[in-house]
């Protein structure tokens, strides 16, 4: 069976899941995605009534058989045509030509029916769904089971976990509310939507005419936050299907905060700062436990990150926060853990299978722009089962970091019942420190920047020993040769007092580390990187040994030699429209980092120029204009710290069809103050020569839209003082229909009839392919022309 990851983001941006509970396993692409926000479809099987080529006999090489095979290739075209034209929409997935004579098709879900009736059509198969044998158990793969007591005595009781995402089903049977009572001065929010299981039912939406958005259940795009919500804290023994399932900590509450209230084009439901913060605001005031958030945007500026100090306030508060760490490796590589995965506080989690080998897609640390060790632990995530809405099936499976947090967030809510003076670090050093090894696709272990501490082994971090703080070690950015010393306070969390044997492993790169050789608990440790010859990161562990005990503390560096220190470089003073050349340029850098994949290489030409960030702008950026040039946008004098996932050539807009495209334009969200060089670079010599580029600081507003008729046509003036219109960006209809402009910016024109007609244009600025969850406005770039326009 096969399993959708979504790629977040939602994580990206729900740091989604992967879906197996429909009918057919798509790919749905965003924390990659595609959500159930649209018309619902369904995936058949039609045949036609000449038999399949297998029918003739084992030998299927003669000349008969390939005339034969072309006759039937044929007449599955000539029908394809027939249902897409007859069904809008359909889309033809599996051919059958050997086996048997036909093709698999989605279809909206009520058309089925019509397929029958579409000549040539023989017959209309169902789309049976199958299971695979092995269901990830991940309850009994972190040991979560062992904790529960023989009467579920600490099973979770008394903990309150709050679920921020898309809205959680509380008629789900995982989550029956028998045996359950209320605590004290609950049900809370929606209250005539809560159960005794659900107790806590509030929506975070922004200004919208949306009609679910304030609801805390979306009926037509809620799901992730029911799966989610399943795996933290579903009853035990639930039946699902032929599987009995249990969540981490079963007999947890949970607090249902929908905070992701908005559809868009790729990723369902969708939220930003200020309504996901407003969230984290609740659960602390409703007196949550642990916050689990499955979710994640691109990182920026710590200090100016809403949610990242809106979860540090949590953790400062008692609030246990637990976030997925982001499906962006397989796109990303290194430095693609997302916000607010990148708050200190938070246990950031990456995803592994039930053999203990690394999601593929789990995104790797360091964090982007803060350079922190992330992720912190690693948690089943790879074909979980837990409980989904009834139009999704009522139980399936997903895959995601996602579902990687959840357990984490369970696991969190037993140790903290079990043991309730542990403070928040506490407890995240008590999963981090105590981990087993996750592993590569070869069986050897995995970089610490894909699994921080290790897969969770919750019996083990019941009894720590110790608690260490920092949990993972960051040394940032060294250059060759330089060194760094970090300090690591040990205190005894019982049994662990006197002194533990120290030793180091570097798993990659090229550095060393020193420590001493035995340490006292309590005391400080302190160790000391020292960066050798090449450039990369370099990971490992710093290892602590008592006897049989063994404790790890995760630690990554990177070694770097900058060539773009040395590069002469313009500075820019104002925004405006400038040209350049990147002919006749220094041809010294041909990739950027962090992250460290997703963008080509560039062993062409670039110019440099220089910019000067002061006060608190809101973004600033550059679009090229014209020219073969591509920007990024990095610290000053170095390729290796871009300054974040917006200092790509992409759009990284969720609420935008474009979202991912590949664009000219690059650009930095609420910025620290400081310098920054924008680098215009290009893939090859033969693409050297002269460009004209954009600039801007502080845009917020979105363009200026106008029309007028005149004889034959409407004229529509686009103009915008910011970061400029993104003509590709402009759509129009007329009295409904779609149509086609001409031209270019500021003036572009529609053919139309003389008369009176209703005009709708939509136009956006380079800053909008920009903004994502942490701008708090959605689309606050774009302007809407509604206008009666009358043509001579």
């Amino acid at each position: 069976m096969e399993v959708q990851v979504l790629s977040s983001a939602l994580l990206r941006r729900i740091a989604l899941p992967i879906l197996a509970a429909a009918a057919a396993a798509v790919v749905l692409s965003g924390d990659g995605l595609g959500a159930p926000g649209a018309a619902p479809t369904t995936e058949v099987v039609v045949t036609l009534k000449a038999p399949a080529l297998a029918a003739f006999g084992r030998s299927l090489q003669s000349t008969v058989h390939g005339t034969y095979l072309r006759r039937v290739e044929a007449a599955q075209d000539t029908l394809a045509r027939r249902i897409s034209s007859d069904i809008p929409g359909a889309e033809v997935r599996w051919r059958y030509r050997l086996v048997a004579n036909g093709f698999a098709v989605v279809v909206p879900s009520r058309a089925v029916d019509r397929l029958s009736q579409i000549p040539g059509v023989d017959a209309v198969w169902p789309n049976i769904r199958y299971h695979s044998a092995r269901v990830t158990a991940g309850p009994e793969q972190i040991g979560a089971d062992r904790l529960w007591g023989p009467a579920f005595e600490t099973a979770g009781n008394g903990m309150k976990i709050a679920v921020i995402d898309d809205g959680v089903d509380a008629s789900n049977p995982y989550f029956n509310p028998s045996g359950f009572q209320y605590p004290p001065g609950f049900p809370k929010g929606q209250t005539q939507a809560a159960t005794p299981k659900v107790i806590v039912q509030r929506a975070f939406a922004p200004r919208t005419t949306y009609k679910y958005a304030n609801t805390p259940f979306d009926p037509t795009s809620s799901f992730h936050a029911t799966h989610v919500a399943g795996i933290a804290a579903g009853d035990h023994g639930t039946r699902a299907g032929a599987s009995q399932i249990s969540g981490v900590a079963p007999n947890a509450w949970i607090g249902n905060y929908k905070a992701l209230t908005i559809p868009t084009p790729g990723f369902g439901l969708d939220g930003n700062s200020a309504e996901l913060a407003a969230a984290v605001e609740a659960a602390v005031a409703d007196g949550m436990n642990v916050i689990n958030m499955s979710l994640g945007e691109p990182e920026v500026e710590p200090t100016r990150d809403l949610l990242v100090t809106a979860l540090e306030g949590a953790a400062a508060a008692g609030v246990i926060p637990v976030v997925a760490a982001g499906n962006d490796f397989a796109d990303f590589g290194a430095g693609s853990v997302s916000s607010p995965g990148s708050a200190p506080s938070a246990i950031t989690v990456a995803a592994a299978d039930s053999h203990n080998a690394i999601a593929g897609f789990s995104s790797g640390g360091p964090t982007p722009v803060s350079l922190q060790m992330k992720p912190d632990v690693t948690a089943p995530g790879v074909s979980v089962l837990s409980s989904l809405p009834k139009s999704e099936g009522t139980f399936g499976q997903l895959s995601g970091t996602s579902m990687a947090s959840p357990h984490v967030a369970g696991a969190a809510a037993l140790l903290k019942e079990r043991h309730p003076t542990w403070t928040v670090a506490q407890v995240k050093s008590a999963l981090e420190l105590t981990g087993d090894a996750v592993l590569s696709a070869t069986g050897s272990e995995v970089p610490s920047t894909r699994e921080g501490g290790g897969m969770v082994n919750l019996p083990r971090a019941d009894a720590p020993l110790l608690f260490a703080a920092p949990t993972g070690v960051s040394f940032g950015m060294l250059a060759v040769g330089a060194n760094s010393a970090r300090s690591v306070a040990l205190t005894d969390a019982g049994g662990g007092a006197g002194p533990w044997t120290v030793s180091t492993v570097v798993q990659q790169g090229g550095g060393t580390l020193g420590a001493p050789t035995v340490v006292t608990v309590p005391g400080t440790l302190t160790v000391t990187a020292t960066a050798g010859q090449t450039a990369g990161d370099v990971t490992g562990f710093v290892v602590l040994t008592h006897g049989a005990d063994v404790r790890r503390i995760p630690f990554w560096l990177a070694v770097t030699a900058p060539k773009l220190a040395g590069e002469k470089k313009v500075t820019l003073t104002r925004p405006g429209t400038y040209k350049g050349t990147t002919r006749g340029g220094a041809s010294l850098v041909s990739r950027y980092r962090y992250p460290t994949a997703g963008d080509a290489l560039y062993p062409g030409p670039e110019r440099v120029y220089r910019v000067s960030v002061t006060g608190r702008p809101a973004n600033f950026g550059v679009a090229v204009l014209s020219g073969t040039a591509v920007p990024h946008v990095t610290f000053d004098g170095n390729e290796d710290r871009l300054a974040g996932y917006t200092a790509l050539p992409f759009d990284l807009n969720p609420y935008r069809k474009s979202y991912g495209d590949r664009l000219p334009a690059a650009g930095v969200d609420v910025p620290a103050a400081g310098a920054y060089n924008v680098v215009f670079d290009t893939r090859g010599a033969s693409q050297a020569g002269p460009f004209t580029f954009r600039y801007w600081v502080d845009d917020t507003k979105p363009p200026t839209l106008r029309a007028t008729g005149g004889r034959g046509r409407i004229v529509i003036s686009a103009t915008d003082a910011g970061s400029g219109v993104d003509r590709a960006s402009i759509t129009a209809t007329l009295d409904g229909r779609n149509v086609t402009l001409r031209g270019s910016a500021p003036s572009l024109t529609i053919s139309a009839a003389k008369g009176r007609h209703t005009l709708v244009v939509h136009a956006s600025d380079y800053q909008e392919t920009k903004n994502m969850e942490n701008v708090p406005p959605i689309l606050p770039n774009t302007a809407t022309l509604r206008a009666a326009v009358v043509v001579k």
